[in-house]
């Protein structure tokens, strides 16, 4: 049972990562996973998903994931194409089999993009408070 979890692990990992397109509706009642061929952990609720050299996915997590650290390994619930709806079932696995549910995957233009829209969100929900 232990080499079947094992190798469970083992195969999520090397199915690869996969980054999600929001659609154009303002609903984003699903959103279209493209090809990723690289990620940069941005906090311990942010992982931004790279699709190429002009894509960018934020992926923003249901909350803060306490195992995701810059320069770990990580793979997705999600296989490299397919059509994710809302609200999201998917999930980040971290290298220790942990996993980091996620709320929402967007298109931004860039890292610096993401990391503005990060800081806008917080000033915005520390207004709320």
């Amino acid at each position: 049972m232990k080499h079947l979890i094992s190798s469970a692990l083992a195969a999520a990992a090397l199915v690869g990562m996969a980054g999600c397109a929001t659609t154009t509706s303002e609903s984003r009642s699903s959103v279209r996973v493209v090809n990723v061929n690289g990620y940069s952990v941005l906090d311990r609720e942010h992982v931004l998903l790279n699709g190429g050299v002009s894509r960018h996915y934020l992926v923003t997590l249901r909350q803060r994931c306490s195992g995701l650290n810059f320069g770990i390994q990580l793979a997705t619930s999600f296989p490299s194409t397919a059509t994710l709806y809302y609200p999201m079932n998917e999930f980040i696995v971290l290298d220790d089999g942990r996993r980091c549910h996620i709320e929402t995957v967007e298109e931004v233009e860039s890292e610096e993009a993401a990391l503005a829209l990060i800081a806008e969100r917080a000033e915005e929900a520390d207004g709320d408070s």
